[in-house]
């Protein structure tokens, strides 16, 4: 249980990014490299495309992107990877993905590449996890996790329920295991990619876990459990529940901003803030977020910004919910007051992230290779 103390309660500015279609229904979105990557999949194909921001949400480059952008995710600087499909007569339901660089020459203004990969017929992927140097994407359909090269695939040994959300962390792949299309019946496995063994994290599902998210500079990664008003704190090593955090309100989102842990609570309308550096895990702010208006109910993600701690919420429309539309709000503490004071110290120092083998190679070498060469799978290490 988190350690009482004073909490800040902030009222933060509020200003909506009218970038979405009203009746935007994917998650796409990702903070990275201090620009916003917004994904449009309303409409036809021909309307599909992805926009960069700046931090303060002005809109520096848009692309065309030949198939949906239901998830992002990193890809080495400047560059993302976008998961998606598209259904064409001839050929039926196909997935993609795309890698988008955002290049900025001097004295010209920023430009996106987009460089797209058709998935062979026969996988039907939904997510991506890992890295440029080890690609794995998760198949629902036949309980499988693969691994891609960017020639050919190879399945994980284990089966896995409808697998969804996918973090590596070393040797080993955590992966959102869902037992049934209906929410609230939720587990975590983590397979070993050394040995292909798979072990749950929990004995029975869950209530729900709506978001799974790496916590760098500790032993632990975080999931959210929405049903029971808690996020789990799990220990990397021993796949245990190491802790939990009380967050009344329906926690669905999580992102990590300096050495808190930031939830976003969807009935409440309240940001959460939970600094994991200090004993007792205690929540030290509070925002709230109920100017955000009335048809805003469907929040799918939530990104901040690492400098200047504003955070940018994307909600989607869900035709169940009367009145529900898409859109993207930005949320700035005027005064900064969440940014760790200088010269404090990390999470659980000592602890490190999860670390991604590269081979002795940059992020950049592997973005290379994988965009600019047809035969990229002889530079992929096998594991």
């Amino acid at each position: 249980m988190p350690a009482t103390a004073a909490v800040v309660r902030i009222r933060p500015t509020l200003r909506r990014l009218g970038t979405l279609d009203p009746r935007e229904v994917y998650r796409g979105q990702v903070f990275h490299d201090r620009l916003l990557w917004e994904g449009h999949s309303a409409g036809d194909v021909s309307t599909y495309r992805i926009d960069v921001h700046a931090a303060d949400g002005t809109r520096l480059a848009s692309a065309a992107v030949p198939h949906t952008l239901e998830f992002l995710h990193p890809f080495g600087p400047r560059t993302v990877i976008v998961v998606g499909k598209h259904y064409s007569h001839r050929g039926g339901w196909r997935t993609y993905h795309s890698i988008v660089r955002c290049v900025a020459a001097a004295g010209r203004p920023p430009r996106l590449t987009v460089k797209t990969r058709r998935m062979p017929k026969r996988l039907q992927v939904e997510q991506f996890g890992g890295g440029p140097d080890a690609m794995y994407f998760n198949e629902p359909g036949s309980r499988k996790v693969v691994r891609w090269n960017g020639w050919w695939s190879r399945p994980l040994e284990p089966d896995i329920h409808f697998p969804g959300t996918m973090i590596r962390c070393g040797r080993h792949l955590f992966v959102l295991e869902r037992h049934d299309y209906r929410p609230g019946h939720e587990t975590i496995a983590r397979i070993d990619l050394v040995t292909q063994a798979i072990e749950r994290t929990f004995p029975t599902s869950r209530q729900r876990i709506t978001a799974l998210v790496d916590v760098p500079g500790s032993p632990w990664i975080a999931a959210t459990e929405a049903w029971a008003d808690q996020v789990l704190l799990i220990d990397r090593e021993a796949n245990r529940l190491a802790a939990t955090l009380p967050v009344p309100g329906m926690p669905v989102e999580l992102a990590m901003f300096d050495r808190r842990l930031v939830v976003l609570a969807a009935e409440s309308r309240t940001l959460m803030f939970f600094d994991l550096a200090s004993a007792g895990l205690p929540l030290v702010a509070e925002w709230d977020l109920s100017g955000i208006g009335p048809g805003f109910e469907h929040p799918r993600a939530m990104h901040v910004d690492p400098e200047s701690g504003s955070v940018f919420i994307r909600f989607a429309f869900h035709p169940l919910l009367e009145g529900s539309v898409a859109g993207v709000t930005l949320a700035v503490d005027p005064d900064r007051s969440q940014k760790a004071p200088s010269g404090s110290e990390g999470i659980r120092r000592g602890e490190p992230a999860c670390p991604l083998p590269t081979g002795g190679r940059s992020a950049r070498w592997w973005w290379k290779r994988i965009t600019l060469r047809p035969n990229a799978a002889r530079h992929y290490r096998r594991g």
